[in-house]
């Protein structure tokens, strides 16, 4: 008789923040819906910020090196993978509401222009003024909606955009932070700095974004203030790479979300091959030239032996001249 696997399943009763019922749902679960009240809602760490994981979608990574390197002009045989190492790199994501007013007295700034006067022989003529524009009492509403995405790590060259966590086909690739499963894949990331730090790090951050069109005024004063803010920790996979190049090791990374590769130093063909290949082609031009210089010079013809002892001096010139 087969035996039959338990599944590994855990399920846990917490009550809705709205009506107080019990909710019955799955680790796994990203959003809860109360059956009671119809109220849905994210659960979140203790330390108040969701987390979630993106799968790789990216399985032909040595493909994606492959073109990458040959966009660059090298072949297969330029370069040796010495090392391969998968990681889930923490992303910090803000989202939350700014509101308040700003409010100061605008730039003075002077502007040049052109006006035309009657001079005295009657006739019209251009004369450049200046003017000071500017100093008007200034006291705005402000009411932005905020989102941010920024590195919650030092990682090799490697740059994430809002975009790439907002996008339609990766939502299929979104799950809630499991570190079972996510060690399974590869080795995951802390944080440089603990939530509670960056939670207040991403207020000060909405602030300083919000007022950057207005720093100008003088005097400045604010009374903003941030409404409704969310932390997110995303976390990114992406295999790191150890690649010798030529004589040269350098680390390359390739992001399994989207399939970028970057690169922690400027990768380009040495000049060394060329060179070579240069010296090579001279010097089977040179050996042409004599064998064809030595076969006109032996003829019985003084003009066609004149021409044999030009071509050797014709081509050192040329590769002199080229060099």
């Amino acid at each position: 008789m087969a035996k039959i696997e338990k599944m590994n399943i855990r399920v846990i009763s917490i009550l809705c923040p709205k009506c107080g019922a019990g909710v019955r749902f799955h680790e796994e679960d990203r959003i809860i819906k109360c059956l009671h009240c119809g109220m849905d809602f994210i659960p979140v760490h203790s330390d108040g910020v969701e987390r979630y994981y993106f799968e790789p979608r990216v399985d032909n990574f040595q493909t994606k090196l492959k073109n990458f390197l040959k966009n660059k002009g090298f072949k297969k045989t330029n370069y040796n993978i010495v090392d391969v190492d998968n990681f889930f790199i923490p992303v910090w994501k803000g989202a939350s509401q700014v509101t308040g007013w700003v409010s100061g007295l605008s730039p003075i700034k002077t502007i040049v222009y052109t006006e035309m006067v009657t001079g005295p022989n009657g006739r019209q003529i251009p004369v450049k003024r200046k003017r000071k524009k500017g100093g008007i009492p200034l006291k705005k509403l402000i009411k932005i909606e905020k989102e941010i995405l920024y590195n919650a790590v030092k990682f090799p060259d490697i740059r994430w955009r809002i975009e790439e966590v907002n996008k339609d086909e990766y939502s299929t690739s979104v799950k809630v932070y499991n570190e079972e499963e996510m060690t399974k894949w590869g080795k995951i990331l802390t944080p440089d700095v603990s939530p509670q730090i960056e939670k207040k790090d991403v207020k000060t951050r909405f602030i300083q974004s919000s007022i950057a069109l207005y720093i100008d005024y003088e005097p400045f004063r604010h009374r903003l203030k941030v409404i409704g803010q969310r932390v997110f920790l995303y976390y990114f996979p992406v295999t790191l790479l150890k690649v010798k190049l030529h004589n040269q090791l350098i680390f390359l990374t390739v992001n399994r979300l989207s399939g970028k590769v970057t690169s922690n130093t400027l990768v380009r063909k040495e000049s060394v091959p060329k060179r070579k290949m240069t010296l090579s082609l001279d010097t089977i031009l040179i050996f042409l030239s004599s064998f064809i210089a030595t076969s006109l010079i032996h003829t019985n013809n003084s003009i066609t032996s004149q021409i044999g002892i030009i071509i050797p001096l014709v081509t050192i010139l040329y590769i002199w001249l080229k060099r």
